[in-house]
């Protein structure tokens, strides 16, 4: 295989964060709530009421929580090192640099969250988790501009610049459930996951749509 088909399919393992959760989130003696527990809570370490008084309260216990921040540091560290991979198959090579560089300081980021459980390094999980999702989509812009006369390219800015928005919205519903905002009525766990997962679905969908594109242009040759 290529680089470009070897970085393809470390994004589209980037999934493997997906059933790290659900097996870690099964696993807690009381049950998890998607929408009321944050994406961190099935990495905290200890069991305890956090954040009480606040619009934000609630009981965490995961037991395999291991298994969640593994999920979460193999996420990243499949995203930095996809874009590694995918440094130079883009049609405009400097904006194709740049949106890799930034992708994969992006992977780095994601790979510290889980790295540093929530409980035990609050604000370097804070820091690296906050800062994460801006550096993407700044990466995931760029990319739009360096996929200009690839075949795929087309499909993939078009998804590209949906996912941004779709992320940037449900950031900003994350910020306002936590402060106990409107937005608190579903929930801030569903709206962290509005904004971050799908990051993680669209790395896995771009992996997908460049190993089809590739495989058909072997065909094709």
């Amino acid at each position: 295989m290529t680089r470009d088909r070897w970085g393809a399919a470390l994004w589209v393992l980037c999934l493997v964060t997906f059933p790290a959760q659900i097996i870690a989130a099964a696993q807690w003696p009381r049950p998890y709530s998607w929408g009321s527990n944050t994406i961190s809570d099935l990495g905290v370490t200890t069991c305890a009421v956090f954040d009480p008084g606040t619009p934000v309260e609630r009981y965490i216990c995961s037991p395999a929580h291991v298994l969640a921040n593994a999920g979460t540091v193999a996420n990243g560290a499949l995203l930095a090192a996809g874009a590694v991979l995918f440094w130079s198959v883009w049609p405009r090579r400097r904006a194709g640099h740049a949106a890799m560089a930034l992708l994969a300081v992006s992977g780095v980021l994601l790979l510290l969250v889980g790295v540093f459980p929530w409980d035990l390094q609050p604000e370097a999980h804070n820091i690296a988790a906050l800062v994460q999702a801006p550096v993407q989509w700044a990466g995931m812009i760029v990319l739009v501009f360096a996929l200009r006369g690839s075949p795929a390219g087309r499909w993939t800015a078009a998804l590209t610049i949906v996912c941004v928005v779709i992320s940037i919205a449900g950031f900003v519903m994350f910020i306002d459930a936590i402060a106990g905002g409107p937005s608190a009525s579903m929930g801030p766990g569903l709206a962290e996951r509005i904004s971050f997962d799908i990051l993680t679905l669209w790395s896995a969908a771009v992996g997908v749509i460049l190993l089809v594109s590739r495989t058909r242009a072997v065909a094709a040759a």
